[in-house]
């Protein structure tokens, strides 16, 4: 491959990941909200961090996302060795375990949102978009 094909694929992938990254929030905060909402019932104990974060971001749409991020971080933090428990028990506890299913509907997304918003600021460093 030139260079020239390698700028338009750089282009098409920085503007495709871009808009199904959108999509992909937007989604996350209306249809796939119900899942993360009751996710967030069942690890929010009283008293903890995920618990105060539900009343202080409340339910508008910038606040949905947020909620969403911080249950995302609760599952990848707690996973962390040495510190994991102690982030899980500041943020919530899951008293009861949590099916699969239910977990992947705050990972899996995130996950491919992360990564199409990774793919969309590195396809824009090679178009020297940063310099």
């Amino acid at each position: 491959m030139n260079d020239e094909q390698l700028e338009t694929l750089a282009a098409i992938t920085g503007a495709a990941s871009l808009g199904v990254g959108i999509i992909l929030m937007f989604l996350m905060v209306t249809l796939f909200f119900r899942k993360t909402a009751e996710v967030e019932r069942r690890i929010a104990t009283p008293g903890k961090h995920l618990d105060g974060m539900r009343i202080v971001w409340g339910n508008g749409p910038i606040g949905r996302w947020m909620r969403v991020g911080y249950i995302y971080a609760f599952f990848v933090f707690r996973n962390l060795p040495r510190i994991g428990s102690r982030i899980e028990s500041r943020m919530g506890d899951e008293n009861e375990p949590l099916p699969l299913s239910l977990k992947l509907w705050v990972i899996v997304p995130f996950t491919v949102y992360a990564i199409l918003m990774f793919l969309f600021f590195f396809s824009g460093w090679y178009l020297g978009a940063f310099d």
